[in-house]
């Protein structure tokens, strides 16, 4: 705990105090802070801008501009080309360069980290444009690697900034808020798809003039950033000024020195946390690869471009259903975080199972590209519907249990980064092994059904430790313990 800052060192003397005092006192508290001094010295605006959920709106908007649309993307199935086999590449590079650039956010900063991702995204949509335009799939390999970099940045600071924000008594509610602005880019992502590519009998890739939709998109977060003085960036405010809605604020640690730094990531790699959620992480975005390749596989363009719209329905229902569990007040954290974990579990294997059984018949019978109008179609499409739901559980589940066990906001970043770089890796390796099972997914749906019950024994341990109270809250508590004695002195 040394790292954490230290309460204040001298009692406050009882003098009179202007505003500008009164406010700069308010920054400086460790965690909670009073409430009606609070309300009377800080201008409304300002408390709205530092409140926590106005943090999370405004880091969900840049997710809405960028991730959701390259999800949406993605969701074409092989990024809606005739076959999938380019994409996996260009994806499975664009993976690997993000599991090497993540642990430099805690000395950027998350603000930098959220300015230099916000800028790669439109890289990825162009370079979809230009291969279904003109051919030149270079552009499109080159994207991965670019983009990989900046992507990187900007996931690693996502992580920890949604780990970080919620009060302890909301975490999952915030988690499903996030993930709704993801998927909210999906369905706007959807409708432009599907008004583009809705004619029937169309083969190959989609509607060029798709991408410029999706370039258009993902390049308003840059557009806006550029011309407005990087509004979305720079109102990310420091961990250590906001005020959580239960009146709390965020416990940080000192910062380091970069050789510091990286030995304390080492230390976070190396940790029985890390350790035993390694498999989960690992496994938690493998399915994205094989359930791609088999919509760009077995179904036609346009029904590809109805599944973008309609996917992520669900999984906003279902997200907020997990967060609602999560937050249970009546049970301790440690059962809620149990119970969650079977939740994820039993909802994923049905899921797996149904696919596994579908691609078995296609095996023995090629089905062609299944139009929306036929008959196979919903039985067909129902797993992919349904995986869009149970994979961003897992995620959701998997950051509110590691911020569970963090001790300090810089910590969570570590944590999370460690995690994003390890699901960085199983994505990169799943679209790798996807350009080798062009014709057939049902090695992917076995590789990736294979993790998940790998992933579970590690898990149950670690669940099993959770702490019926989150670390940090226990160093505030402490920390204001010790100022209240300092100001009695």
């Amino acid at each position: 705990m040394a790292d954490v800052k230290s309460p204040v060192s001298n009692p406050r003397e009882e003098v009179p105090r202007d505003p500008e005092t009164q406010q700069a006192e308010l920054t400086d508290l460790p965690h909670g802070i009073d409430v009606e001094q609070y309300r009377a010295t800080v201008p409304r605006w300002k408390r709205i801008w530092q409140h926590s959920l106005t943090q999370m709106v405004l880091l969900s908007i840049q997710a809405f501009c960028g991730p959701a649309m390259s999800d949406a993307i993605t969701g074409l199935g092989g990024g809606g080309l005739a076959t999938p086999q380019v994409s996996n590449i260009s994806t499975a590079i664009r993976y690997a360069m993000l599991a090497v650039g993540g642990p430099i956010v805690n000395k950027i900063g998350v603000k930098w980290a959220l300015v230099i991702g916000s800028m790669s995204f439109p890289i990825q949509g162009s370079a979809y444009y230009c291969n279904s335009k003109f051919g030149n799939q270079w552009y499109l390999i080159l994207s991965g690697a670019i983009s990989g970099i900046g992507t990187a940045c900007w996931y690693v600071a996502e992580a920890g900034a949604i780990m970080t924000l919620a009060p302890s008594g909301a975490r999952g509610k915030y988690l499903a808020l996030w993930i709704v602005s993801r998927n909210l880019g999906q369905l706007v992502g959807g409708a432009i798809n599907l008004a583009k590519n809705h004619e029937k009998g169309a083969e190959g890739g989609i509607s060029p003039d798709t991408y410029v939709a999706f370039v258009i998109i993902e390049s308003l977060a840059v557009i806006l950033i550029l011309c407005y003085g990087l509004p979305f960036a720079l109102l990310i405010i420091p961990f250590e000024r906001v005020v959580r809605s239960d009146g709390t604020k965020i416990v940080t640690a000192e910062t380091l020195s970069t050789k510091q730094e990286l030995r304390r990531i080492a230390k976070t790699v190396t940790s029985r946390l890390i350790m035993l959620s390694s498999l989960w992480a690992l496994w938690s975005f493998f399915y994205s690869g094989s359930w791609s390749t088999y919509l760009g596989i077995y179904f036609s363009v346009r029904a590809r471009a109805l599944s973008s719209l309609v996917s992520p329905f669900f999984c906003i229902v279902g997200c907020f259903g997990l967060g609602f569990i999560l937050d249970m007040k009546g049970l301790s954290q440690r059962r809620r975080a149990q119970i969650g974990l079977y939740t994820v579990i039993i909802l994923n294997v049905g899921v797996y199972i149904w696919s596994i059984i579908m691609q078995v018949k296609f095996d023995h019978h090629n089905p062609g590209h299944i139009d929306w109008d036929d008959g196979i179609y919903a039985k067909s499409f129902l797993p992919y519907f349904f995986v869009q739901t149970t994979g961003p559980l897992s995620q959701s589940y998997m950051y509110w249990l590691l911020s569970s066990f963090a001790t300090d906001a810089q910590e969570n970043v570590r944590n999370g980064a460690a995690f994003r770089c390890i699901e960085a890796v199983g994505q990169a390796v799943a679209y790798g092994m996807n350009t080798q099972t062009t014709s057939d997914p049902i090695i992917g749906f076995g590789v990736t059904f294979g993790l998940l019950g790998a992933a579970i024994v590690p898990m149950i341990m670690l669940v099993n430790s959770t702490p019926d109270q989150i670390p940090a809250d226990v160093v505030a508590e402490q920390q204001n313990a010790a100022r209240e004695k300092l100001e009695g002195a």
